[in-house]
């Protein structure tokens, strides 16, 4: 039997964020918000439509990091604040939303009461789900989405590579996942099609793509994606986790893009579901690892893990932790590694 559940409110509309940010909070009878969100939107509009959109009479706390920020450290001044939260508003980052999630963790430990936490992401999408069980997955969910496109205008198209490539990631690896999850697998193969349709109308490095239509199909892509990976996270985002976590400085959308057909060229994948991915591609001749390493292509990013500054040690630390997860055995990790350094 599979349980399927997805307990979080979603709101997604252009110009939706203040809106939906009060009648939440209202409904709610949240008086006592922290928001949670990164040094670099200080003074930022997006910063400034959050504070628009909360109640009048709000006592607001804040909780502001910085790239070098250690966010379990963090999350542990949550619990000492004089009043205690009665929401946690994360915003701009999937970093945000994980600190959020952290924060949310402790106080319940603190408090045997499980916080809200509402989510307004910026072009990164919300983060990678907790791994430890299906459970963690779910309560690791925002009670409350606001996806608003509008707030993404300004990211830049580094940014926006980024964040396409890894939608696509997400959505290739949940629909090759084994579990049964029809639902999942829809949102998969719209997110993949969504993902594919962005990557050409990005732009060069260091512009900006302030294309709504554009920014409204990433927002969903990266919804789809995240919202899919109730069925686990694959083995390409397993390992390049895994890189990120032992060497500081590396983005994982970058080396992920490198390693998912190198993954799906060792596994034995279900040939109807390459099939309908080749479908989706538009690529029906050619073998699925073949047709995701052209696609993946168009991202102008660095060909080779070295070419990223991934120490030749980080390799074998990298492989040791993932080993056992997402079905990665540790010869199957050094191998894939080794291909792409």
């Amino acid at each position: 039997m599979t349980l399927i559940t997805y307990p979080t409110r979603v709101h997604f509309a252009d110009d939706v964020m203040q809106e939906a940010l009060h009648s939440e909070l209202e409904r709610a009878g949240c008086k006592a918000p922290l928001l949670i969100y990164g040094d670099d939107l200080l003074e930022s509009d997006f910063a400034y439509r959050v504070q628009e959109g909360l109640p009048h009479k709000t006592a607001v706390q804040s909780m502001v990091f910085d790239a070098a920020s250690d966010l379990r450290h963090l999350s542990r001044t949550a619990i000492d604040t004089g009043t205690p939260p009665d929401v946690l508003i994360a915003f701009g980052s999937a970093r945000a939303i994980e600190l959020a999630r952290k924060c949310r963790y402790g106080l319940a430990q603190a408090t045997g009461h499980r916080t809200p936490m509402y989510a307004i992401p910026g072009v990164d999408g919300l983060p990678g789900p907790c791994t430890r069980n299906l459970e963690s997955w779910r309560a690791g969910l925002p009670s409350v989405l606001i996806c608003d496109p509008t707030l993404t205008l300004n990211a830049d198209c580094g940014q926006s590579w980024r964040s396409s490539v890894l939608s696509l990631v997400r959505c290739v690896e949940s629909y090759l996942a084994q579990s049964f999850n029809p639902p999942a697998d829809g949102m998969a193969l719209d997110g993949l099609g969504r993902s594919l349709g962005t990557l050409p109308r990005i732009g060069d490095a260091g512009q900006r793509a302030q294309d709504l239509d554009l920014r409204r199909d990433m927002m969903a892509a990266s919804l789809n994606a995240s919202l899919s990976q109730e069925k686990g996270v694959g083995p390409a985002l397993t390992l390049a986790d895994a890189l990120a976590h032992e060497q500081a400085g590396l983005q994982v959308p970058d080396m992920a893009r490198l390693l998912l057909p190198e993954i799906i060229r060792r596994s034995g994948v279900n040939s109807e579901r390459a099939e309908m991915l080749l479908k989706v591609l538009g690529r029906d001749a050619q073998r699925l690892d073949e047709a995701m390493t052209e696609v993946l292509a168009r991202a102008p990013m660095a060909a080779r893990l070295s070419d990223m500054g991934v120490a030749q040690s980080t390799l074998d630390q990298a492989a040791s932790q993932a080993q056992g997860k997402a079905g990665l055995t540790l010869d199957t990790a050094r191998d894939v590694l080794s291909s792409v350094y």
